[in-house]
């Protein structure tokens, strides 16, 4: 039951839209029921967020900081 469930889901296009968090620590499955099939958290509070936050942070450490603009 489980491969035409499966075979059904590839033909309608909802095997695509069938995904795995992108926290590593987390791989929970999930249905993306986004408008435009891009979700890529479980949960953005508990997963999302996290990730995000970290993420802004190491660009922020290694980005240089913005020169001051002389007045004219």
């Amino acid at each position: 039951m489980v491969h035409l469930e499966a075979l059904l889901a590839s033909h309608t296009g909802a095997l695509s839209r069938l995904k795995t968090c992108r926290n590593p620590a987390c791989g929970e499955a999930f249905y993306d029921r986004s408008r435009n099939g891009t979700r890529v958290w479980h949960d953005m509070k508990t997963c999302g967020n996290a990730l995000n936050l970290r993420a802004s942070r190491a660009r922020r450490q290694h980005s240089p900081e913005p020169e001051p603009h002389a007045a004219g």
